[in-house]
């Protein structure tokens, strides 16, 4: 008991319970105030070292006797979010209160602590010269122009990623504080940076006005503070007076950040861009349409614009990706736009790396697709897209898990909050066996993002892997939930239940992946998955040398990926491996 409580009485432990309970940030989640009063209580009452997952599973989250704590990671799960809502509610509603609880790290057992015997821990990695540029406020008049701010700040970001000396932030992680900017220890803590760059965007008929501020995290210092009001035709100006003055603040070498060049785009053809950019970003299949329309319209307003074109490249590659589309259709015109782009502009980081992804997943040239991968990185260390692609769809692809893993932390390190990102690193985990890691991995991806539907398709198939067909099938519900009849996802399902005994619903499933490819495009990969779970292996092959003649980018994980382990020593599968480029 004592180990726990520092100075603080019983009474006032449960008043400060009471209180945090009963606070907005827990309000709405009646789940997190039960466990929370759950491990107090127990606690109190000299009972701690009996809180153990077992028990919780049972009496907090209603789990039958049966409850297997390896095999059902709901405590872990919980238990991370209830640690984050704590630092929550203490960084905002409770910032004055006298009592800390607290749940250590490695265990349930709360810790109470007087206020004034917390002693705060020094935050490593957390330099000034460690940036996060914050979404700017939109004050513009006109309606649904939050594009344009938001635009403006995703093109800050990308200019500082060149600055020597500097480690930014990337725009997914930046976002998700939009509506967090006065919480600047949360801000630090949470992204891992020492300063924040934040300001306003008030544009009204051919005049813009800028408003921004260089604070640091520790502390709220102001590092400096401008205001811009000029007209419009200034804005790449500013952008480049703005670099230079964070470098100056900073005292980091700037390297050409804002390129001259960009002084001559038409500022049409750079609006319609930057409404490009913001459908992209979505990450959903009207997301990727609405962006190439807004991308063709701006290369079609300048035939020279090769940022346009860049976004083609991605928006068409992603499209096929995510299996939304053909990569027959859409990867040539991926592939165009992405030498368009470089025909116009050598040095456009964003073009190496889409002109990388083609090049490896759908052509299957990888020494080529390497060399784009390295020149986007040296052109723009802080491209965190260039090195996540990099590392889970070249390096890992090829078997080089150590080079795969180092490569992905980089890219977390500049996009720490990015679902995606994570979920990739725990994916080359899986692909290298380290499923341990992958889960542990996953969790913390379900602690930023516990509505991020790959997470739960991830996770099933690692549980896969691991044999737990139960929670496999358990997890690609939760996914399936969230997207509907995804055909990887019901493909995944199939496996399972093939797996697992059941398979009348495996080939129910495999019948509506069948009546899907009447109407939508269905990746082989889907089917093949669903055969191996009903162990038939030829139909698999079948189906894997469709994908392949399709060009379809998710047969490109057949070299590695281990649930295709069981046809590694067919002969129609070394064959394939060799087609795509895998001899050795």
């Amino acid at each position: 008991m004592q180990a726990y409580t520092q100075g603080v009485s019983d009474p006032a432990i449960r008043e400060q319970l009471h209180r945090i309970v009963g606070s907005k940030v827990f309000r709405a989640s009646e789940r997190m105030g039960r466990l929370l009063r759950f491990v107090v209580e127990w606690t109190l009452e000299g009972r701690g070292e009996e809180l153990k997952e077992y028990l919780l599973g049972v009496e907090v989250f209603d789990r039958t006797s049966s409850f297997d704590p390896r095999l059902d990671p709901i405590v872990r799960v919980e238990a991370r979010r209830l640690r984050a809502k704590l630092r929550s509610y203490y960084d905002t509603e409770g910032s004055s209160d006298g009592i800390i609880i607290d749940i250590p790290t490695g265990c349930y057992v709360p810790r109470f602590q007087a206020r004034d015997s917390v002693t705060a821990a020094p935050a490593p990695g957390r330099s000034l010269n460690c940036i996060a540029v914050l979404p700017f406020a939109n004050l513009s008049p006109e309606p649904d122009t939050d594009y344009f701010s938001d635009g403006l700040t995703e093109e800050l970001i990308h200019a500082l990623t060149k600055v020597d000396g500097l480690r930014v932030v990337a725009w997914d992680s930046a976002a998700k504080m939009k509506d967090r900017q006065d919480d600047l220890a949360e801000i630090g803590r949470r992204l891992m940076v020492g300063s924040v760059l934040r300001g306003s965007v008030r544009r009204a008929g051919e005049r813009i006005r800028i408003t921004v501020s260089l604070v640091a995290t520790d502390g709220g210092s102001y590092l400096w503070s401008e205001t811009y009001d000029r007209m419009l035709q200034d804005l790449f100006a500013i952008q480049e007076d703005i670099s230079r003055l964070i470098a100056d603040s900073l005292r980091v070498k700037l390297l050409g950040a804002a390129k001259k060049e960009h002084r001559e785009w038409n500022l049409s053809v750079y609006d319609l861009y930057l409404r490009g950019r913001h459908q992209w970003n979505k990450r959903s299949p009207d997301g990727f349409r609405r962006a190439i329309q807004f991308f063709s319209d701006a290369v079609a307003m300048d035939p020279h614009f090769a940022p346009g074109y860049a976004g083609l490249a991605d928006a068409y590659s992603l499209l096929a990706d995510h299996g939304l589309s053909s990569p027959l259709d859409t990867m040539p015109q991926a592939k165009a736009a992405a030498l368009k782009a470089l025909e116009i502009d050598p040095d456009l980081a964003e073009a190496h790396a889409s002109l990388a992804l083609i090049t490896s997943l759908h052509e299957w040239r990888w020494t080529e697709a390497g060399l784009h991968y390295r020149k986007a990185m040296e052109i723009n260390p802080g491209y965190a897209t260039a090195r996540h692609w990099y590392a889970g769809d070249y390096l890992a692809l090829l078997g080089r898990f150590e080079e795969a893993i180092e490569e992905m932390k980089l890219a977390v390190k500049l996009d720490p909050l990015s679902p995606a990102i994570n979920e990739s690193l725990a994916y080359v985990y899986m692909l290298a066996r380290r499923y341990d890691d992958a889960l542990e991995c996953h969790l913390q991806t379900l602690e930023m993002e516990d509505q991020f539907y790959k997470t739960f398709t991830a996770m099933g198939r690692l549980y896969l892997q691991k044999q737990m067909y139960g929670q496999a099938i358990e997890m690609l519900e939760r996914g399936r939930a969230l997207m509907g009849d995804l055909p990887t996802l019901l493909g995944a399902l199939a496996q399972a239940h093939g797996l697992n005994g059941d398979r009348q619903e495996a080939r129910a499933l495999l019948d509506r992946l069948s009546n899907l490819s009447t109407e939508r495009f269905v990746p082989h990969t889907a089917f093949a998955f669903g055969h191996l779970g009903l162990g038939e292996r030829e139909a698999a092959l079948d189906h894997l040398e469709q994908a392949c003649a399709r060009r379809e980018l998710g047969a490109c994980n057949i070299n590695v990926h281990p649930g295709y382990d069981v046809l590694r020593a067919e002969p129609r599968f070394v064959v394939l491996l060799r087609r795509i480029g895998f001899a050795n």
